[in-house]
Formats: structure tokens, C-alpha cells, sequence
């Protein structure tokens, strides 16, 4: 049988969540935040997906051999480590400035992290996870 070696990376974004994992539809598991976990598959060509809620990574078709060992690696979308916080603290900034201030300006400060939220979950929904080979 062959196997597969799924790493998830550790992110602030969806750390309470587990990713579930499907081999040609099937769902076959999940995976935890920073944990890693070894799938035994069948040898042939296979498509791979992960997916959260109704967002998912995009699929990876492979083939496997006799007692061959693929790694992958599975995280949440691409800079959303860091788009995330910075979209609260501009959260904070936004509402002092509005309550001491009254600026309608500082609105626009909150727009780029909000689109890419929002483009990540209606738009860009299957490529919200990424899932690439190691």
C-alpha cells in the first residue's frame, strides 16, 4: 500500500477547526492545527482535497506506486496569518478614530483586508486552503 504524510501547518486562523480530508471524494480524516498524519491509499491515480466548512484547497491529482510515500502540506490561505490581525487592529484604529476624531476617511483603511476576506470566502472559496506536495 502506499502512503500519504499530511502536515498542517500552526495558524492563528482556523485553530480551533479541523481540516477534513478526502482522497477521490471520499472523506479519509481529518487534521488538526500543527499536526501531521500518515493516510494508507491504495496504489493508482488519485485526487486529494482538504477542505473546511465550504471553503477547500485546490485538488492535487497524483499517482501512486507500490509502497510509495508522498508528503503534503496543508494550511489556510496564503499571508492569512498576518492579514487577519492586521484587519483587527485596523478595526481598532478605525473606531478610535471615528469616536475622538470623526473621520469617515479612516474607513478606507479597513477596505484591503476586507476584500480579501472577502474574496477568500465567496469568489475564491476553493483556493481558501492551500494543499501542495512537499
Amino acid at each position: 500500500m502506499a502512503k500519504i504524510i499530511l502536515q498542517r501547518t500552526s495558524e492563528y486562523v482556523n485553530r480551533m477547526r479541523d481540516y477534513k480530508i478526502y482522497l477521490d471524494g471520499l472523506k479519509i480524516g481529518t487534521i488538526a492545527n500543527g499536526e501531521t498524519k500518515q493516510f494508507e491509499i491504495n496504489t493508482g491515480q488519485h485526487s486529494i482535497i482538504a477542505k473546511i466548512d465550504w471553503c477547500c484547497s485546490p485538488e492535487i491529482n497524483t499517482t501512486f506506486s507500490e509502497n510509495e510515500t508522498k508528503s503534503l502540506k496543508v494550511g489556510g490561505f496564503k499571508n492569512g496569518n498576518w492579514i487577519m490581525p492586521v484587519g483587527l487592529i485596523l478595526i481598532v484604529i478605525v473606531l478610535f478614530l471615528d469616536k475622538y476624531f470623526d473621520n469617515l476617511w479612516a474607513l478606507l483603511l479597513e477596505l484591503p483586508p476586507f476584500a480579501i476576506l472577502v474574496y477568500y470566502l465567496t469568489i475564491g472559496r476553493r483556493n481558501y486552503l492551500t494543499l501542495t506536495e512537499c
